[in-house]
């Protein structure tokens, strides 16, 4: 199957999206991109894209990359794509829950381990879960980040 954090252009979902997950003790702010495959049958996982975090204290942004470094979990949800597809076959758009384990690359050479979940909440699903990325970074105050904004889409290709 293929994760998305998708932009929708024209009711089209395009490839090139950011999702942002949010602290609301803080007021941080994490923005994400990204795509990549993952194969539920043998959990395996793979991708990655860029993070910026927006301190709200001070009004910074700090950017990295991050990649798949593995498969933790995936619940399909089904469900319907109520616009244009310009990612794959609409037939095989999904609803669902996919988590995997991060690593992201700060600019100072150091790195963070992270639980990246992304959700998709399409029409006719049969999970109900909030549209967008909720992020867990291991050895920080970040915990459970919430969905705030963007929109994530998944194809299982059968």
């Amino acid at each position: 199957m293929r994760w998305d954090l998708v932009r929708i252009v024209q009711s089209t979902a395009l490839v090139g999206g950011m999702d942002v997950a949010s602290d609301p003790a803080t007021g941080d702010t994490f923005t994400l991109t990204g795509s990549g495959d993952a194969k539920p049958a043998t959990r395996e996982a793979a991708g990655g894209g860029t993070i910026v975090h927006h301190f709200a204290a001070t009004n910074i942004d700090s950017a990295a990359v991050y990649l798949v470094t593995g498969f933790i979990s995936w619940e399909r949800g089904g469900g319907a794509l109520a616009m244009a597809d310009g990612i794959g076959n609409a037939s095989e758009a999904s609803s669902g829950v996919l988590k995997m384990s991060i690593r992201i690359f700060l600019p100072t050479g150091a790195t963070r381990d992270a639980t990246l979940t992304v959700n998709c909440h399409l029409s006719g699903a049969t999970i109900d879960v909030t549209e967008g990325i909720e992020l867990t970074i291991a050895g920080t105050a970040f915990v459970n980040l919430q969905p705030a904004t963007g929109a994530t889409l998944f194809h299982v290709l059968e």
